[in-house]
């Protein structure tokens, strides 16, 4: 393989052309460059003539590909500018480069915040901290980071929600964390549209189907590393003292994928009766993007697969806000899908009434081809396609159900498909962060498995709660979605590190009633550390009526089990478990203290 890379550079000299414009490429063009005519030399006696010419062509089309990449990634050729930026191609490709740069500009925002002459410059804390806000989002977008979305519409008439937006993003900003996430997204995205933009993903033979085979093989491995954490890790109740192994409970969940694809089939099919009762008819509807999103196309303006579905989803947004005028009833699924050539498109499987059908197509349609009208000519179906549902070639969760499960697992697919294209469409909206699946009308989902997850003795008091509890059970989203307009999922607020409010839920409420179905009582540790755990729980308990001296030593000596630490090590736990408050040990273990016993 040396060999080859180094006769494929003695290629790359052979011409004055190559020489001149080879080096001020991007990287990711270059390394592309250096593998077409590594397969050109593979080929049966390639004469050197050909083989510069191959470079030639080769170069001549990175350069038009380079301005693509350059324009949406600038830090590509900063060896170019007068002026170096902070990240580059290289820096951001290595781990340990992306972590020392997260920690200085965590660093440089964190001197911003300690400013002591803001006090003196600004009237208001509301006012410094804009201003720190800003200087802060300045330092970042050096790096390509983007900060956190502020909305400084608030300032007029809820200025205390804009302060507390502007501490959190103040917060987040100096995280090493934080700022080491949106580098690691950057690189996916980089990687990716680098590989689109140079012509790696599409339907031909040089080519990788709906992504790049260099991202699909880095999910792959993240896969298998997260594959690994499960099977590491175990669940352990901290109240009992049971022990679950998590690759076990992920099976039952929807982290599954074979989980959620049945899941899936069951809605779609509780919705296709729904509809049967109503009297309504199903539409599929295919809605796709004008050309200039498209790779493939030659009106291609570099648009991300990201932009381009951004552009959907408003259309989206836009058509539901016109239907919603109209007081049209209607319900159903989304299901964003890409093109062998990574754009996405989306299908819409739509329930509504006969008399109304006419009027939402014509809604849809109306914002589906507003966008480029003129390139669509009279025939508008390459950008909206609408068929209604025909009960004589079968119902309307059959033809769904193709489309749930090649974007999921594969699992049941029809003669030609294969599991592999189901995997790279879930790596696609990962790359990506493009949801899958949406779903519209109807009740919600997190209702349905809150019920699923209650027991008899819950709603065994009013009949009309069991009958709903037994219709999520018995998997009856007919039923449930019929008697359900009472129930209410409930959630409780919790701040994370950055004193961000984020809501958790914990069950739901009938008729004012709270019904728990969420526990706290479970942790997840390492199985190597279940035995170490669980002989520290079963110790004497740790009692606030023992004096103050020998209270302290017994919750060292407790602690000094549950961690593993030494006892100096442990010190620093003590007060705060003391004033009640959970302490995290590391990334899968808190410790707390209740009942007077030192919980994991």
């Amino acid at each position: 393989m040396a060999e080859q890379v180094l006769e494929a550079g003695e290629v790359l000299k052979g011409s004055a052309f190559t020489r001149r414009f080879f080096p001020k490429l991007p990287p990711m063009v270059r390394a592309d460059i250096k593998r077409k005519v590594s397969a050109r030399m593979k080929r049966a006696n390639p004469t050197k003539q050909n083989l510069i010419k191959a470079a030639e062509e080769a170069v001549k089309f990175g350069l038009k590909r380079a301005a693509f990449i350059e324009d949406k990634y600038s830090f590509v050729d900063s060896r170019y500018k007068a002026k170096a930026e902070p990240i580059s191609h290289d820096i951001l490709m290595r781990d340990d480069a992306v972590e020392k740069l997260s920690k200085v500009y965590a660093d440089k925002c964190s001197m911003l915040l300690s400013d002591e002459s803001l006090a003196e410059k600004f009237s208001s804390y509301l006012e410094a901290l804009e201003h720190i806000y800003h200087q802060q989002s300045e330092q970042l977008r050096l790096i390509h980071v983007n900060p956190p979305h502020i909305n400084f519409k608030k300032r007029e008439k809820k200025p205390d929600e804009l302060e507390r937006d502007l501490e959190i993003a103040a917060l987040k900003m100096q995280s090493e964390e934080w700022i080491e996430g949106r580098l690691l997204q950057l690189r996916a995205q980089y990687i990716e549209y680098s590989q689109i933009a140079l012509e790696r993903v599409g339907e031909y033979q040089h080519q990788s189907p709906i992504i790049s085979a260099m991202s699909f093989s880095n999910w792959k491995r993240n896969q298998h590393e997260a594959s690994k954490f499960i099977e590491a890790m175990a669940i352990l109740n901290n109240d009992s003292g049971e022990v679950y192994d998590l690759a076990e409970v992920v099976k039952r969940t929807t982290a599954n994928p074979e989980n959620r694809r049945i899941e899936m089939m069951v809605r779609c099919r509780g919705f296709e009766e729904w509809a049967q009762d109503l009297g309504f008819t199903a539409l599929f509807i295919t809605w796709t993007l004008p050309s200039k999103y498209h790779r493939i196309s030659s009106k291609w303006n570099g648009s991300s697969v990201k932009d381009g579905h951004n552009a959907l989803m408003h259309k989206w947004a836009l058509a539901r806000a016109l239907i919603a005028k109209t007081d049209i009833e209607y319900f159903g699924f989304r299901v964003a899908e890409p093109h062998k050539d990574a754009t996405s498109h989306a299908h819409y499987f739509l329930f509504c009434a006969h008399k109304d059908k006419d009027e939402v197509i014509s809604i849809l349609e109306g914002c589906a081809i507003s966008e480029d009208r003129d390139e669509l000519g009279s025939d508008t179906s390459p950008r909206f396609d609408v068929k209604e549902a025909d009960p004589k070639k079968g119902g309307a969760t059959a033809y769904m159900a193709k489309y749930v499960s090649k974007n999921i697992n594969g699992n049941h697919m029809p003669e030609g498909e294969s599991q592999d294209t189901a995997f790279r469409a879930r790596a696609w909206a990962s790359i990506h962060k493009i949801r899958q699946f949406q779903q519209f009308g109807g009740e919600p989902v997190s209702l349905w498995r809150n019920l699923r997850r209650t027991t008899p003795e819950q709603t065994n008091s009013d009949p009309e709660l069991e009958e709903l509890r037994q219709a999520a059970d018995s998997s009856k989203w007919s039923l449930f979605c019929k008697l359900a307009h009472r129930a209410k999922v409930e959630y409780e607020e919790k701040q994370n590190q950055y004193g961000e409010i984020h809501k958790k839920v914990i069950g739901f409420s009938w008729l004012g009633q709270l019904i728990k179905t969420a526990s706290e009582c479970y942790s997840i540790v390492k199985k190597k550390d279940v035995q170490r755990l669980q002989n520290a729980r079963s110790a004497l308990p740790w009692s606030t009526e023992n004096n103050c001296n020998s209270k302290v030593e017994s919750l060292k000596n407790l602690l000094t089990q549950a961690t593993g630490w030494s006892s100096d090590g442990v010190k620093c736990l003590i007060q705060p478990l003391m004033q009640g408050r959970k302490v995290p040990i590391d990334r899968y273990c808190t410790l707390s203290i209740r009942n007077g016993r030192l919980i994991t």
